[in-house]
Parts: structure tokens; C-alpha cells; sequence
């Protein structure tokens, strides 16, 4: 994104030129990290050792592309692209490096990171009319509880719903979960009890150790028999704090031949893959769709400006940003971003921008926890607010707002077989 110098009165001139100094060169592109794909795993055994890792390479081009379509398209989306050749995905890339490399006469193994080209990516995906989410949310720490009632834990050897989630590997997804350690500070922010009432001041402290701001309350309740393989697991999850949701309950069978380990660590992915395609339903950009407004960014310090500067850069929303005219206490902008307003609006949250419209203003944006815009001037006229979500302080989750509907220490029915379920999870 590349800002460019309007025209102001001269004796702003140097103030502007050292705004425009520090802002992304021609060519840089927000949300690159969500263009990288990690832990691209490739095993090949051919006639020799360099027949196999041109092989292995050739394999993770394909496999890397595949897991960043997985992360930017919503599953209605997913088969509608002709799966790209190696040689074709070469165009995408930018580059990519290889770890934990190993070889023999025949065969090759390695651990592969991509770095994929975000301008080429998102034309790929216009051309093919495809709709995509971009917008990588703030860490969510997860709370997997085990039982219901008195029997309910959160933390210890007893609870397997945890370990499942805990052996699960980083995922390379738009929600980044969080796992919390177990440690003395997380049991003295948060049990079982306490989650599953939405204590605010409890769910508040765990995300704070963590830097997050929401958190994921999912708990299960294991029934039928498993030495039989006839168990199933019933699991409400609910997402609490700045972006709530609703409380779902879905149950899961335990898979022919598998234990209950599998049946957990099943379960903790369709719950993981539930919140992501969440996510990029409320964040997906439509091909072609690309709107711009008018911003007042309320900035007296040169510092401050800069800073939102440098934020709107990791926004991925925003296409382009331009000054349209600077004076001592603030700066006006054009900026041309794809989707609604309201995606927008979440966008910038996520780099700790707050976006409002205010009555008798118009749009602002300001740094998360700068000093709220002035009330305006009386007999102003009132504009219509927007569905904007409520300001955040850095690092302070806000976890304060009543359940989106029943607690989750009521989700799970007292005969949890005659609870709803996702026909999916099963």
C-alpha cells in the first residue's frame, strides 16, 4: 500500500514529507503473514536422492498452495478451483526455505515454509470469481472443560479434552487458539466453574496472560461405551469476549477401530474448523467489490500519525490509503478497501484500530486506546451510527458483556443423546 502527498498549505510541507518517508514502499502488500504457509511436511523416495528432492519440492508446491486456499476460502468455495500443477504454482510463490532436512540414497525428507506472492494469489482467486477472507484475527485462548456438573475440570491429568487440544500442532489458520500451559497462573485465573458462569473478571485475566482477547469456551462430555467403539462426545463451544457467538452443541462418534483419543482429537479439529470458517464468513471479500470512504484521523504528534500509518499497512481489507489534506491536529484520507463497512470496521480492530462514526463527524480512526473524539458541537446534526464494533484497550480483552444466551454450564442438556447436533460433526 503506497500513500501519496496531497496538496497542503507550504508550511505543513515538512510534516508531510516525513509522514510519506516511513510508509511501506511501492510494492509491499499488507497481510503477507497470512500469505505464508509453515510446516509443509514432504517424505519421497525415488531412484536417487536428487530425483527425490525435486520431487519433494514439486510436492510441496502443490501441498502448500492447497493449505493456503484451505485458510483463505470458505468451504462452499474450496472445490471450485482446478487444483494448480507444481509448475503453475510457481508463479505464486516468492519463495521458500527448507528445515529439519534429511536425505539417503533414495530418499528425502524435509519440513518446507512458502511465502506466497498476495497480489497473484488474490488475482487468481478474482479471475475465478471465488470470494475469500484475508483478515487474520487476534489470538483466542482456549478453555477445553471435561464433564458437566460437579464433575467438570479444566486443568490436571483428568482432562483429556484439554490434552487433545494441547498435542494438536500449530494450526495456520485466519483464529490463531491459543492452548493456555496449565500453570499455577492459569489456575489461579480460571477453573471450570468459573468459565462455565462467564466470570468476566476470570475470562479476563486468562486472556490477558496470553495477550489475547476473546476466548473459546468448549466443553465435552463423553457417553456411551468405548470399549465397545460405541462412545460419542458431546461438545458445546462458545466464543466469548469483544466478537461473541452463540453457544453450539454438536456430538461426535467415536470412528470405527478408533479409541477415545481419536474420538478427541476428531472432535478438537471440527470444533477448531467450525471457528475458522465463522471467521471467514464474516470476513469474506467478494470479487471486484472495493469501496472507499472519507477518514478524519484525529493525530496532533507526528509519532501517533506515523503509527496509524504503519497499522493501516498490516490491515488486509485495505487496498490503498491517500491523504487528502493535513493540518496541525489532524489528517484527512481517502481509503479504498474491499467489502462492507463492517468488515472494515473488524479489519482494523485486529491491528488496534478503532474505526467509529461519529454523529456530526463523520469517520474516525484512531489508535486503540487514544482519548475517545470530543462530543459535537451543539445543534450539529446527528448522523446514523454504524454497526461498528465497540472500542477495545490494548491487552484488555472485553470480556464484560452478558452470555449471548443460556450459560454454558446450561448448554449441555441433562440427556445430552437428545441435544441438537451439527449433521456434519457426525
Amino acid at each position: 500500500m503506497w500513500i501519496r502527498r496531497a496538496s497542503v498549505a507550504l508550511f505543513l510541507g515538512l510534516l508531510l514529507t516525513a509522514a510519506n518517508s516511513a510508509l511501506v514502499p511501492r510494492g509491499a502488500e499488507a497481510g503477507s503473514h497470512v500469505f505464508t504457509v509453515t510446516g509443509v511436511q514432504v517424505d519421497v523416495t525415488a531412484e536417487t536422492a536428487a530425483v527425490a528432492r525435486e520431487a519433494a519440492h514439486a510436492e510441496g508446491h502443490v501441498k502448500a498452495m492447497a493449505k493456503l486456499l484451505a485458510r483463505l476460502l470458505p468451504r462452499t468455495e474450496l472445490g471450485s478451483l482446478r487444483p494448480l500443477k507444481a509448475p503453475q504454482i510457481l508463479a505464486y510463490v516468492q519463495d521458500f526455505s527448507v528445515g529439519h532436512e534429511r536425505t539417503s540414497d533414495v530418499r528425502y525428507l524435509a519440513e518446507l515454509t512458502f511465502r506466497f506472492r498476495p497480489s497473484p494469489v488474490r488475482e487468481l482467486l478474482r479471475y475465478n470469481g471465488l470470494q475469500h477472507a484475508e483478515t487474520m484475527s487476534k489470538p483466542v485462548v482456549v478453555l477445553p472443560i471435561f464433564g458437566a456438573g460437579d464433575a467438570a475440570v479444566l486443568w490436571g491429568e483428568g482432562n483429556p479434552w484439554w490434552a487433545a487440544w494441547a498435542a494438536r500442532p500449530p494450526g495456520g489458520w485466519l483464529v490463531p487458539l491459543i492452548v493456555p500451559l496449565g500453570d499455577l497462573g492459569d489456575l489461579a485465573a480460571v477453573d471450570a466453574a468459573r468459565a462455565l458462569s462467564g466470570d468476566a473478571e476470570a475470562l479476563g485475566a486468562i486472556a490477558r496472560r496470553y495477550g489475547a482477547e476473546d476466548v473459546l469456551i468448549t466443553q465435552s462430555v463423553l457417553l456411551g461405551d468405548p470399549v465397545a467403539g460405541l462412545a460419542s462426545l458431546q461438545v458445546g463451544t462458545q466464543r466469548l469476549g469483544r466478537y461473541a457467538q452463540q453457544t453450539t452443541i454438536d456430538t461426535y462418534r467415536q470412528p470405527a477401530g478408533g479409541t477415545v483419543q481419536d474420538l478427541l482429537a476428531l472432535a478438537a479439529e471440527a470444533v477448531d474448523a467450525v471457528m475458522q470458517e465463522t471467521w471467514k464468513q464474516g470476513n469474506l471479500l467478494r470479487p471486484g467489490s472495493q469501496s472507499q470512504i472519507a477518514v478524519t484521523v484525529p493525530a496532533s504528534r507526528l509519532a501517533e500519525l506515523l503509527e496509524v500509518k504503519r497499522r493501516l499497512a498490516g490491515v488486509a481489507a485495505v487496498r490503498g490509503a491517500e491523504v487528502t489534506a493535513l493540518s496541525r491536529s489532524k489528517t484527512e484520507m481517502a481509503i479504498t478497501f474491499a467489502g462492507g463497512e463492517e468488515q472494515l470496521v473488524l479489519a482494523m480492530a485486529q491491528s488496534d484500530l478503532n474505526l467509529t462514526l461519529n454523529p456530526g463527524v463523520g469517520w474516525e480512526l484512531r489508535l486503540a486506546g487514544s482519548a475517545p473524539p470530543e462530543a459535537p458541537a451543539p445543534g450539529a446534526t446527528p448522523e446514523p451510527a454504524a454497526a461498528a464494533a465497540p472500542a477495545a484497550q490494548p491487552n484488555v480483552p472485553a470480556i464484560d458483556a452478558p452470555m449471548a444466551d443460556a450459560p454454558m454450564a446450561d448448554a449441555l442438556v441433562a440427556d445430552p443423546m437428545n441435544a441438537p447436533s451439527n449433521p456434519t460433526a457426525e
